[in-house]
C-alpha cells in the first residue's frame, strides 16, 4: 500500500472523531491529550536515547502528572513547574555522572515543557474558551496553513535551503503559510461572519500561520539532532505523535499565553 493511500485511510478513520472531540471538549479532550502526552513523551525519550542522551522512561510519570496538574489546577501552574524543575535538578545531583547528567537534565526539562506543558496549555484553551471553539479554530487553521505551504512550496518554491535544519522547505511556501490565515481573517471581517472576536481570530491566525510553522521547524531540528526520520511509526503514513502535533504544540502554547495577556 502506498504512503499516500495510508495517509488518506488514517485521515478518513480518525478525522471525524477528532473533530467531534475538539468541538465538544471536556473529558474526552483531556483524555485524548493525556494519551498524546504519554506517547509523545515516549517518542521524545526514544529520540534522545537514539542521540546518546540518557533519559529514563520513568520520566513519563512526571510528565503525565505535570500535564494533569496544569489541566486541573487553578493558578498553580508556576508552582507545579518550579517544584518539577527542583525535582529534576535534585535527581541530576544525586545521580551525577561527568559528561552525562547535565545534558540529560536539560533534555528532561525541555521534554517536560514540550510534551507535557504545551499539550496542557492547548487543553486549557478549550476549557477556558470552550464557547468560542478557539482550539478547534486553531487546529483547522493549522491544517489550512500546512496544505497551502506544502502546495505553494511544491509548485512555486524556488528559494530553498533558507533554514538549514529543513533545507527542502521553501521561502515561498513559508510566506504563503503565513499569509493564508490572514486572508481568512480579512474575508471573515468583510462578509460579517465572526465566530470569534476579531482580536481572538487574529491571534489564531498568527499562532497558526507563523508560530505553527516555527513549531514544525523545531520538531525538524529535534529529529535532525537525533538523526531520525520520524519521531516514531505509530501512525501509518504519518510518522509519530510528535510528527502530527509539531505545529500545534508551539502554536497552542503561544495562543493560550496571548489570550491570557489580551483578554
Amino acid at each position: 500500500m502506498s504512503e499516500l493511500r495510508k495517509r488518506v485511510m488514517i485521515a478518513v478513520l480518525f478525522l471525524p472523531p477528532l473533530l467531534w472531540i475538539l468541538f465538544h471538549g471536556g473529558i474526552p479532550l483531556v483524555a485524548l491529550f493525556g494519551f498524546l502526552t504519554i506517547f509523545g513523551s515516549y517518542e521524545y525519550i526514544t529520540m534522545m536515547n537514539h542521540a546518546k542522551i540518557a533519559v529514563s522512561y520513568n520520566w513519563i510519570v512526571l510528565q503525565a502528572l505535570v500535564f494533569a496538574g496544569f489541566v486541573f489546577s487553578q493558578g498553580y501552574d508556576i508552582v507545579i513547574l518550579v517544584f518539577s524543575l527542583l525535582f529534576i535538578s535534585t535527581t541530576a545531583l544525586v545521580r551525577w555522572e561527568q559528561n552525562k547528567s547535565l545534558t540529560s537534565m536539560f533534555a528532561v526539562v525541555f521534554g517536560l515543557i514540550y510534551t507535557a506543558v504545551f499539550p496542557a496549555l492547548m487543553v486549557k484553551i478549550s476549557l477556558v474558551y470552550h464557547a468560542q471553539k478557539i482550539l478547534l479554530a486553531l487546529i483547522l487553521m493549522i491544517w489550512i496553513v500546512d496544505s497551502v505551504a506544502y502546495f505553494v512550496g511544491m509548485k512555486y518554491g524556488k528559494h530553498r535551503n533558507v533554514i538549514k535544519v529543513s533545507p527542502q522547505k521553501s521561502l515561498e511556501g513559508f510566506v504563503a503559510g503565513c499569509l493564508a490565515p490572514l486572508f481568512i481573517v480579512v474575508i471573515y471581517y468583510f462578509v460579517g461572519y465572526r465566530p470569534l472576536s476579531m482580536i481572538n481570530l487574529a491571534l489564531v491566525a498568527v499562532a497558526a500561520g507563523i508560530v505553527g510553522q516555527v513549531g514544525d521547524l523545531v520538531e525538524s531540528m529535534l529529529k535532525r539532532f537525533c538523526n531520525v526520520k520520524d519521531s516514531s511509526n505509530i501512525i501509518p503514513g504519518h510518522g509519530g505523535i510528535l510528527d502530527r502535533m509539531d505545529s500545534a504544540l508551539l502554536s497552542g502554547a503561544f495562543l493560550y499565553c496571548a489570550l491570557v495577556l489580551i483578554n
